[in-house]
């Protein structure tokens, strides 16, 4: 709540609609596309100035986590407990130099699959 959330095209749609509490900086190629709820940006440091000061969550996708995470200093993750199909997978960060200082578990419920949150910073 409260930060200015950068995502791509894609991910934006994937909402149910725009959330509360929070900006939509939306990364597009696409010069036309425009969207109510978000505010459009083409490349990194325009979504960046969009943002301001205020506190930036990456949310997805791929290509932007990719271009982000070399700049980013904390990762807020949701990961999964067993196996879930999906189209899109991110390689684990603790491999790549990130360590765990938090960590939520939360029980499978209501057939909803087990999962935990994880708060990661670099080595």
């Amino acid at each position: 709540m409260g930060s200015a959330m950068i995502m791509g095209r894609r991910t934006f749609e994937s909402l149910p609609g725009p959330l509360p509490g929070r900006r939509h900086i939306v990364l597009t190629r696409d010069a036309q596309w425009q969207a109510k709820g978000a505010e459009v940006a083409h490349d990194r440091a325009a979504a960046l100035a969009l943002a301001d000061d205020q506190s930036v969550s990456v949310i997805g996708g791929a290509e932007i986590f990719a271009l982000f995470l070399p700049g980013a200093d904390r990762i807020e993750l949701t990961e999964m407990v067993g196996a879930v199909d999906g189209d899109t997978a991110m390689p684990d960060p603790r491999a790549q130099g990130w360590h765990e200082i938090g960590r939520e578990e939360h029980r499978a419920e209501d057939g909803r699959p087990a999962y935990r949150f994880l708060t990661l910073i670099r080595d």
